[in-house]
């Protein structure tokens, strides 16, 4: 069975928060294809980045098709 709702996407979800593209362009739940999944508390990243340190926390990345499984439609 292949899952076709595009209404149970990340950009229909209100725990997800657009960021910024590459090219400059304002956050838009329209227009970014990238966001942050705020559904749960950031996760701890293990990376070696002059700004962090090693251990940092950060919001997972997702697409704006992307759908986790636990959606909720954003409150109109």
């Amino acid at each position: 069975m292949v899952f076709e709702n595009r209404n149970l996407r990340c950009s229909h979800c209100r725990f997800w928060w657009p960021t910024a593209e590459a090219t400059g362009n304002e956050p838009s739940r329209e227009r970014s294809i990238f966001g942050q999944c705020r559904r749960r508390a950031p996760s701890p990243l293990i990376a070696d980045l002059p700004d962090h340190g090693r251990h940092y926390p950060a919001w997972s990345t997702t697409k704006r098709d992307d759908w986790c499984g636990e959606h909720e439609h954003i409150q109109q």
